[in-house]
């Protein structure tokens, strides 16, 4: 603990991480997250270390109680598609206890003096007053990305978000769409939690479930979601499953022979995604497949490629309207782990690439992951960076590694 600086710090009768800690790290289901706070009881609040996803904080109003995020973070009863993210925890009754929140609304982003609105879920999001607390734009809480917070403007029906430089917004909204920001969960460890391995860093967090037996074979549809694995001479990071299958997306956008990203145009004729000759789709399912080393690991799984606008109040359940069965498809709005925090290069000041979901169809309007964590609705026609997303068939075995992204599962086929 220190008095001031980065590290733990006494806050009233809790202790809060400010500043650049580097010891606050834990690793829980298949994702690292940095502890935030103890409370008076010993419990302590933690954030996801990355973005999520790239979603829209509400659509009618600016309530937290009734919001879209609100109900993306926690399942909702008699509510299809809520509780996504809260489906990734591990036990989490047996590791967790609700996040206590305070959800005021603020006229400006500053102090928030007392709680009129508290709000208990097992999943939330920071609050304005815990990123100035951790010292804001120079700390931790701070990834250059852009991030929803839990606090609404209380004159108007904006949000307030931490935008790529550090600082505070509340540019959440035009007169035609609701924008798209990065989610960054925000969960409670239950005091008496054991750590099972790890000293804090990043290079080795803290561990609170059980470690993987060495001694035993696992297929690759038994890890967890947010595991990292080669395949192809790239690395992928699983997504979710589907009937035993896996589903991932690669870490990196498609490249040529000398690093440089390929962009290619999504359709000439549709902006919803397909395998017709032409589209990207059938370039993803054809040409690119046909190079690979192990293309009959693959196997064909669903893509949600509904529209997402604000014609359907970016409703998820209008997202998973529409499918197609593909072996290869692009990132989807919703999808966890579909973030671009992908490293500009020599090339590149920006890495932008295609998602699988359209904004306007009847105008050739789909949507595009900026660098950052936003979404732009661009021309199909235009050309953008390709980040696919496949399905792997459920004989696949992990032969070694540990599923970070420093360390990868290798993994290979059944039968060989």
């Amino acid at each position: 603990m220190v008095v001031e600086g980065d590290g733990l710090q006494v806050d009233g009768k809790k202790y809060v991480y400010r500043g650049e800690p580097a010891d606050n790290y834990v690793y829980y289901s298949g994702m690292l997250w940095r502890m935030m706070s103890i409370d008076e009881e010993g419990n302590i609040k933690m954030i996801s270390d990355e973005t999520l996803s790239v979603i829209p904080w509400g659509y009618e109003t600016n309530d937290y109680e009734t919001s879209i995020i609100r109900g993306y973070l926690n399942p909702q009863e008699g509510k299809e598609h809520t509780g996504i993210v809260y489906a990734l925890l591990e036990e989490p009754e047996k590791y967790l206890v609700p996040t206590k929140m305070c959800a005021d609304k603020i006229a400006e982003p500053t102090e928030i003096l007392g709680c009129e609105i508290a709000v208990e879920d097992y999943v939330g999001l920071m609050n304005v007053n815990e990123y100035f607390f951790a010292n804001g734009v120079d700390s931790y809480l701070n990834t250059k990305t852009q991030q929803w917070t839990l606090t609404a403007k209380a004159d108007d029906n904006t949000i307030f978000y931490v935008h790529t430089l550090g600082g505070i917004g509340n540019n959440t909204e035009s007169t035609t769409d609701k924008y798209s920001y990065g989610v960054r969960a925000v969960i409670t460890l239950k005091a008496n939690t054991e750590i099972t391995a790890g000293n804090g860093l990043e290079v080795n967090p803290y561990q609170i479930t059980p470690l993987m037996d060495n001694e035993k074979s696992y297929a690759l549809n038994e890890m967890k979601v947010g595991s990292h694995f080669v395949y192809e001479n790239e690395i992928w990071r699983i997504v979710g499953f589907e009937e035993g299958k896996t589903k991932a997306i690669m870490m990196d956008v498609i490249k040529d022979e000398v690093g440089m990203p390929i962009k290619k145009v999504y359709s000439k004729k549709s902006a919803v995604y397909s395998l017709s000759k032409g589209s990207l789709g059938h370039y993803l399912n054809n040409e690119y497949v046909a190079g690979f080393e192990h293309p009959e690991y693959l196997a064909s799984g669903t893509f949600y490629i509904g529209e997402f606008s604000n014609d359907t109040a970016y409703a998820i359940d209008k997202v998973k309207g529409k499918t197609i069965e593909a072996k290869v498809g692009l990132p989807q709005i919703y999808d966890i782990y579909t973030t671009n925090t992908l490293e500009s290069d020599e090339y590149t000041s920006e890495i932008a690439y295609w998602t699988g979901n359209y904004k306007k169809s009847s105008e050739l309007l789909t949507w595009v992951m900026r660098s950052g964590d936003w979404l732009f609705g661009d021309f199909a026609t235009n050309e953008y960076a390709v980040r696919p997303v496949i399905y792997l068939n459920e004989n696949i075995q992990v032969v070694t590694g540990e599923g970070t992204m420093e360390a990868p599962f290798e993994i290979m086929g059944v039968n060989e």
